[in-house]
């Protein structure tokens, strides 16, 4: 009697411990990231992402009980899979930055974890105060490829460069009068190197948010969670002190 009452116990027990088991266990995300090279913010190197953006991003999805797998994507096929629902998380995103109509009725966002910041940038002993960005109607802006600028049409000549990296050796070189580019990718660049450039008044202030689709409206209440409790128990603050140490 009492062994079939074992038995009868186990048999009532197992399932709860199989279906509890895969309740806790992480759902495992495919997730497109632009291959760009982009230190401190995004590193890719021997087909592996870290770096600023990615680092805060994976403790945000592993807190959201998602495991994710970064997948090297080109910058317009991760736009692409996002809005036709394939992908159904993108990082690091602002509203302003994604306006095209498909992309507004699927994407939702995430509250901000981060904030980026692009700073105008100028030759050594040529900088000059922007006060208006109609003072630059006369000047050459060096700019990244392929990307909307604030302003844009008060630009006298639109220098477009392929990475961050070229930016700021054209403009070290003195063949722009004014560039454009991320504060953090600037210091990280400059930092053990002889070429000098002079930094600028703020350009744009942007805050970061996770995109998420609507397709898995779910998943936006787990990751805004994540963010509250990563910034709230310092885990932000350390990941970035990792890559920030010394260069601000």
């Amino acid at each position: 009697m009492h062994r079939c009452l074992n038995i009868l116990c186990y048999l009532l027990v197992w399932p709860l411990l199989i279906y509890g088991s895969n309740a806790l266990r992480a759902e495992e995300l495919v997730i497109p990231v632009y291959e760009r090279h982009q230190p401190p913010l995004v590193i890719f190197k021997n087909n592996e992402f870290s770096g600023v953006y990615i680092d805060l991003f994976r403790e945000i999805l592993l807190r959201a009980s998602i495991e994710p797998v970064f997948k090297e994507t080109p910058k317009k096929r991760v736009r692409i899979l996002f809005e036709e629902g394939i992908s159904v998380l993108s990082c690091c995103d602002n509203p302003a930055w994604r306006k095209r109509p498909k992309e507004q009725q699927v994407q939702m966002f995430s509250e901000a974890f981060y904030t980026t910041r692009d700073i105008f940038i100028f030759p050594q002993g040529k900088l000059f105060q922007i006060d208006n960005l109609a003072q630059l109607s006369t000047k050459k802006v060096a700019v990244i490829r392929g990307y909307g600028y604030q302003g844009s049409e008060w630009f006298g000549e639109r220098i477009d460069i392929g990475s961050e990296s070229e930016l700021l050796q054209f403009v070290s070189l003195g063949r722009a009068d004014v560039g454009i580019v991320n504060e953090d990718v600037a210091r990280e660049w400059l930092a053990g190197r002889k070429a000098k450039i002079e930094f600028g008044s703020y350009h744009d202030v942007a805050t970061l948010h996770i995109r998420v689709h609507r397709n898995r409206m779910d998943l936006l209440l787990k990751i805004n969670k994540a963010i509250s409790d990563m910034i709230a128990d310092g885990t932000r603050d350390a990941i970035l002190m990792r890559y920030f140490m010394g260069l601000k």
